[in-house]
């Protein structure tokens, strides 16, 4: 509204002014209140983003000190590992060097001396799976799944067997190439007891 120019304003025109004011204000008021309202719509959701990143990076530091937990173990273990190989190549070494000396060829029973004597239903059975072929060398698993087949530990029992037959000098024990398997083979003639 506006007055015409060097006259007085009337009631009317001022309560009509008036009347106008308090709509532009209340239309003002709505709209800040809109804005207030979604400016704290989007703080919340900030929020909510900002306690949901907290969140994620702390499982995240945990994960992480968990990795590096298994990390330093592993390779203290493989320290460790390396280590004890250290220390047992120079033994692995003069072992592989020694050679006892055998007119026979590896595998061959001894003719000459008196037969061994064999005693334990397994021990038999095993030297007599090995005596089948006398000039192979034997592993402890595959003279196992001759003995036992699938059963469980057979390998450990017939290793354990083997060792023994060895140390009555009944069978030899050799070497794979890298050193990491050990075989078995026939070393003097032998008898049940």
């Amino acid at each position: 509204m506006s007055l015409i120019d060097g006259r007085s304003p009337s009631a009317d025109w001022v309560a009509k002014d008036m009347e106008a004011m308090l709509r532009e204000c209340d239309a003002l008021i709505l709209s800040k209140d809109e804005l207030t309202r979604r400016l704290q719509e989007s703080i919340e959701t900030l929020q909510r983003e900002m306690a949901k990143t907290a969140e994620e990076r702390e499982q995240a530091a945990l994960q992480r000190e968990k990795a590096r937990e298994w990390l330093d173990g592993f390779q203290a273990t493989v320290r460790k590992g390396a280590t004890l190989r250290a220390s047992l190549r120079p033994q692995e070494s003069v072992q592989l060097r020694l050679v006892q000396p055998s007119p026979e060829p590896p595998g061959e029973p001894s003719t000459q001396a008196a037969p061994v004597r064999v005693e334990g239903s397994r021990s038999i059975a095993a030297m007599r799976v090995i005596s089948s072929d006398a000039r192979r060398a034997w592993s402890a698993s595959d003279v196992a799944q001759l003995l036992e087949s699938n059963t469980p530990r057979a390998v450990r029992r017939t290793r354990c067997l083997l060792e023994h037959l060895q140390r009555l000098s009944v069978l030899q024990k050799v070497h794979s190439s890298d050193g990491k398997r050990a075989y078995y083979r026939l070393a003097a003639s032998w008898e049940a007891a």
